[in-house]
């Protein structure tokens, strides 16, 4: 894609289609909503509710049919594949995790699987089962490969994870830097980051080794693989860390728990796509907008998970993300 290649016709769309992102006071509604029944009511009463289902627990269904329609009416607005399957590739990448441990555990994995990858579930189930990965070009057959061969070593499902993390991240710079989008690949630089952070710290608290830290950091980050080594090794992660990027994010947050850390690091992202909101013809407010239906459907799966185990109303909206409305 051109640097300078512009699309009014696709940013005009977007904006219409931002008028019915769930506001932070529909969010806080559902939150406040008296049970389980009541958010879903709520939530029904949104373009969540064109997916009809029969029992609350099934509230995922909603959530992915939604998510899946709004990927196929972004994506019908750039003509390059590649713009959109850059945001779909960790769907895609989350499903051969599942049809992995389907093959090792011999258990059927069907209602883990999720709609919204850049290959449609079944094309992706069947190619896998063949291990056609001519017909998988984003999956990276030498890590699906060496997930399986060091699961069977192991019989530890973390590198299963691991593994399959760093491959996704590397097909998502990759594809990133292709495209040549500087909104998109700073994106993904800042995803890549705060995920490693995420991990440093979960190690970190966990007191595990500096071995799975190694082993765990996802490429195309900017903070170096080193540095974060480093601050494990030292015991002293959030001082190592206070002069990077991430530094106030590190400092504020890091010492208060990974969920509220979390959090922090997913409002962090939403602040950073939000300068989308500035641009009138380049792509960036479609980039824009799909993340923030990412980010609107994990909030309101954090609201229905909540209020089906009856979590109180004020540890619910500490967990509800940014909006980006």
């Amino acid at each position: 894609m051109a640097r300078n290649k512009i699309y009014p016709f696709a940013v005009a769309s977007v904006r219409s289609m931002e008028n019915k992102l769930l506001t932070k006071q529909k969010l806080m509604q559902m939150a406040e909503a008296k049970d389980a029944a009541e958010a879903l009511r709520i939530l029904s009463e949104t373009d969540y509710g064109k997916t009809e289902i029969n029992d609350i627990h099934e509230f995922e269904k909603m959530i992915q049919n939604h998510l899946e329609a709004e990927y196929q009416a972004v994506g019908k607005l750039i003509a390059s594949e590649t713009f959109m399957d850059i945001f779909r590739f960790k769907n895609d990448y989350h499903n051969v995790k599942v049809l992995i441990k389907e093959e090792i555990s011999k258990v059927n994995g069907k209602k883990y699987l999720i709609q919204g990858g850049s290959i449609p579930v079944d094309i992706l189930q069947k190619n896998f089962r063949e291990r056609n990965y001519m017909e998988l070009p984003n999956i990276k057959a030498d890590a699906v490969q060496e997930a399986t061969e060091m699961y069977a070593k192991t019989k530890n499902a973390r590198f299963i994870d691991s593994i399959l993390d760093k491959a996704c991240f590397q097909v998502m710079s990759d594809a990133a830097e292709k495209l040549g989008n500087e909104y998109v690949s700073k994106y993904v630089r800042k995803l890549a980051d705060v995920t490693n952070l995420k991990t440093l710290l979960r190690i970190w608290q966990l007191k595990r080794s500096d071995e799975e830290l190694e082993e765990s950091i996802v490429p195309g980050g900017e903070l170096p693989a080193e540095l974060l080594i480093k601050a494990l090794k030292n015991d002293n992660v959030i001082q190592m860390l206070k002069d990077t990027s991430y530094g106030t994010l590190c400092e504020t947050y890091m010492d208060q728990g990974f969920t509220v850390f979390e959090k922090a690091c997913d409002d962090y992202l939403m602040e950073c796509i939000k300068d989308a909101k500035y641009k009138t013809l380049t792509p960036e407010p479609v980039a824009a907008y799909i993340l923030a239906k990412e980010t609107e459907a994990k909030c309101v799966r954090i609201i229905m998970t909540c209020k089906l185990h009856d979590i109180d109303v004020e540890t619910i909206k500490e967990r509800v993300r940014e909006a980006y409305v």
